[in-house]
């Protein structure tokens, strides 16, 4: 590793739980992360959220910045960073999957991370029950790939792209809002699933296939396989 910085506070606060007549007491942890820049010329980045929010934009001058906050030690992220070769891989995760014993209980569980646009980046995400806001405008995306599982999640693409990447979604329960570039090629593989989609602004092409209008011109395109889950997955050029 080459730097990772791990800064908590705890801030403790209580609440009285309906029905019950004892003071429920939680401890908010909240940890500031630092993953320094080095000699890298990728990255591999992969953040496993099982539980709560969460939050990834463009805007750190090192690899990885930001803060988690999590209110019991099960709920506290692991954190590394590896490079091997000219690739760094950057790993943040619930290392807990199950999360049973905070049924009934008051749990927090917030991401807020700011990513490197000096690189290119193959970023993978998988959320739980978990609300997600991926805004990725302005980085080096390399390629994408999100697993959702319950919740809503946005996924903000728009800008001007400078190289082609793929995207593959695998959309669970919830709604779903992706947002698409008007000037970069965008070509959607929609497989059908249980809930409902929507494609604001794209052309149809038969047998779940969509384009927007830059598409056949472009130089950059943008590839998304989508495979549809029980929620609402809406597709939105930008305006």
């Amino acid at each position: 590793m080459k730097s990772l910085l791990f800064t908590s506070s705890i801030l403790v606060s209580s609440f009285v739980l309906a029905g019950c007549s004892e003071n429920a007491i939680t401890k908010e942890d909240q940890a500031n992360v630092l993953i320094e820049r080095d000699k890298a010329e990728q990255l591999d980045v992969s953040l496993n959220i099982s539980v709560g929010k969460l939050d990834v934009s463009e805007g750190t001058k090192e690899w990885v910045e930001g803060e988690l906050e999590y209110t019991s030690d099960k709920l506290k992220p692991k954190v590394s960073y590896k490079q091997t070769g000219k690739k760094g891989k950057i790993l943040i995760e619930h290392p807990n999957k199950k999360f049973t014993d905070f049924k009934g209980t008051n749990i927090k569980s917030n991401w807020d991370l700011q990513l490197s646009n000096e690189v290119p980046i193959d970023l993978m995400v998988n959320t739980g029950a978990s609300e997600s806001h991926l805004d990725l405008q302005g980085l080096q995306l390399s390629s994408l790939n999100v697993n959702v599982g319950v919740g809503d999640t946005t996924i903000d693409l728009r800008g001007d792209w400078k190289q082609d990447f793929n995207v593959q979604l695998s959309m669970g329960v919830g709604k779903s809002t992706i947002i698409l570039p008007k000037d970069v090629g965008v070509q959607i593989k929609s497989s059908k699933g249980i809930g409902q989609s929507e494609f604001r602004g794209f052309i149809s092409m038969g047998d779940d296939v969509y384009i927007n209008e830059a598409y056949e011109d472009a130089k950059v395109k943008i590839i998304v396989n989508a495979e549809m889950g029980i929620g609402k997955a809406d597709f939105i050029i930008e305006e």
